[in-house]
């Protein structure tokens, strides 16, 4: 993939991960305050928002549970790697369906109360899921950009 290309990931994904701290944003410059709403409904079409799993800060709350907080860093993160370097490898499925081992099992553990709700623990397994699910996401746009070439 091009570097414009992986450029605009990049920013898009930023941009994403940004919005989800639009509270914080808004106690530095009311200017924000605009696109709460917007960012409010946008967000909840994908997260379920419920204010226990939220991550707090010192001037409000994440747009998004901390698994979700998560899997957005680890998309962030991974896309800073391949901003500068373009891998050419193709991953096999089963890569990811080992990545999302420990956060089903996170979710079926406390579904059956064997333990409590740990936001640390929810953020960790979207991290590990978003992380590698960034390979998927990257293979899948760099196949879709060669598709729109021919």
């Amino acid at each position: 993939m091009r570097f414009q290309y992986r450029l605009m990931l990049f920013i898009v994904l930023l941009l994403w991960f940004s919005g989800i701290f639009i509270e914080w944003w808004i106690s530095f410059d009311n200017h924000f305050l605009f696109a709460l709403p917007f960012l409010q409904k946008t967000y909840s079409l994908i997260c379920h928002q419920d204010k226990a799993k939220l991550l707090i800060f010192n001037h409000g709350e994440t747009l998004t549970c901390a698994r979700c907080t998560g899997i957005y860093l680890g998309l962030l993160l991974v896309s800073i790697i391949f901003l500068f370097k373009d891998f050419k490898r193709k991953f096999p499925v089963k890569f990811l369906l080992y990545a999302s081992v420990p956060m089903f099992a996170d979710v079926i553990l406390y579904s059956i109360n064997v333990y409590h709700y740990s936001k640390l623990v929810a953020f960790n397994t979207g991290l590990l899921l978003g992380s590698v699910g960034f390979l998927y996401l990257y293979t899948g746009l760099n196949n879709l950009i060669l598709e729109m070439k021919n």
